[in-house]
């Protein structure tokens, strides 16, 4: 292969990648803006009952709360009360709390809460098992002990606003909706960084919802139909994404309705925010690997949101690497060849220069601010600053589970 040759395919592959990192973060955003205001249908208005029996409560919908729990005696007995003051006929739902081989005292908080007064009526299981055997498990365990045809996914330490049965009996009427996810959001609000990625977030779930589906679920709060349930594999990263992908892939519409938002109530430290932000990362990776089918076309436009939004996440770190690498050999080739006078020298050798200037500006401006823990007053720089750690935290976390290095079993960050 002559120098022209390689350093012609080398440029392409550099302006592809380009074209994707814009793409995923810009064009995809708002290709989806556009196809959502042409193809968005109101949400069901949300149905009322301010805790007043009626005649209508028979023909509501019965739901199985599953909440797995390991180690959760901070919050278990909020969570306890909390599923009890929810606006829902107590004889249309059942709670299944499954305490996977807890070390503290959440089984023992989480009964006591149940025997107070106000709870008599709350139709629960609380299964105490011995080994913690990781959440995939016991959410397993959990389904097969559900009585009833919905099923709701909930963790302990995200409250639930006290309509959000009746939210989820509204959008189950559409037969064609298989799953439901509510909104998420943090009683503590973090950094503004954090707040803008996840309005960001908010809005693109939105949209996916109105084109078609919305790829993947907040596992704080989600519902699906019992008979939409499929087994997944134990080593299950992000189960809150491949259980509602596989409702997809039976011709379901997975709904996102952010009006009832789940209210996270922990708060994590940094480091333990680097902790998640690595499973998140290595199960991103995994859920493109096991999802690959979703990017058959058969799928409409759920293949191009899984494509242009999941797919992409997962690689942009790797791309974001390629680029960089790339860069740093094209300009040492055309450097290294600056006399031989050839049209791609002499018009591009600036050009590669200046993106190779801007990208080591970029990462070594954000590594001094991490370093002297100094706060951009910038609002967009907070922004950049969260992305790029990000995508940092996404580049380490792929490559652990790439080399099996990824723990293969759930717990809690502590």
């Amino acid at each position: 292969m002559s120098y022209f040759t390689f350093t012609m395919m080398l440029a392409a592959l550099f302006v592809l990648a380009i074209f994707l990192v814009i793409y995923h973060h810009v064009f995809y955003p708002v290709l989806l803006s556009l196809l959502a205001k042409h193809k968005r249908s109101p949400l069901r208005e949300i149905a009322t009952r301010h805790y007043v029996q009626s005649g209508e409560d028979k023909s509501m919908r019965r739901f199985s709360i599953v909440i797995p729990a390991y180690n959760e005696a901070a919050f278990i007995a909020d969570k306890v009360r909390n599923l009890g003051c929810l606006d829902y006929p107590s004889d249309r739902f059942e709670l299944i709390l499954l305490c996977d081989g807890c070390r503290d005292e959440t089984y023992r908080l989480a009964t006591e809460a149940l025997a107070e007064l106000g709870l008599e009526e709350l139709d629960y299981q609380v299964v105490n098992f011995d080994v913690n055997r990781g959440k995939v498990a016991v959410l397993k365990d959990g389904v097969k002990r559900a009585k009833h045809e919905y099923i709701v996914f909930s963790d302990v330490s995200a409250l639930l606003p006290v309509n959000a049965l009746l939210m989820l009996d509204t959008n189950f009427q559409d037969a064609s909706v298989g799953a439901v996810s509510g909104g998420y959001c943090f009683a503590n609000k973090g950094s503004v960084g954090e707040q803008k990625y996840w309005q960001y977030q908010r809005q693109v779930r939105e949209r996916e919802s109105s084109v078609a589906s919305v790829i993947g679920a907040h596992g704080a709060f989600y519902a699906i139909r019992s008979d939409c349930f499929e087994d997944i594999p134990a080593d299950t990263i992000n189960d809150d994404f491949l259980i509602p992908m596989q409702v997809i892939k039976q011709g379901y519409r997975v709904l996102y309705d952010s009006r009832v938002s789940a209210i996270e109530l922990e708060q994590v430290e940094l480091a333990q925010d680097m902790q998640r932000r690595l499973r998140i990362a290595a199960g991103n990776f995994q859920q493109m690997l096991m999802l690959a089918s979703l990017m058959n076309p058969k799928y409409g436009w759920n293949a191009v949101n899984f494509i242009s939004g999941k797919v992409l996440r997962a690689l942009m770190p790797f791309i974001l690497l390629f680029i960089l690498l790339s860069n740093v050999l094209l300009v040492g080739v055309l450097g290294l060849f600056a006399d031989s006078g050839t049209e791609l020298n002499t018009n591009w050798q600036w050009l590669f220069q200046l993106t190779l200037a801007g990208q080591l500006v970029l990462y070594l401006g954000v590594s001094l601010l991490n370093i002297s823990r100094k706060v951009p007053a910038s609002g967009i720089i907070k922004m950049i600053c969260y992305l790029v750690n990000g995508y940092w935290v996404a580049l380490i976390g792929s490559t652990k589970y790439m080399l099996g290095l990824q723990a293969k079993v759930w717990s809690k960050i502590e």
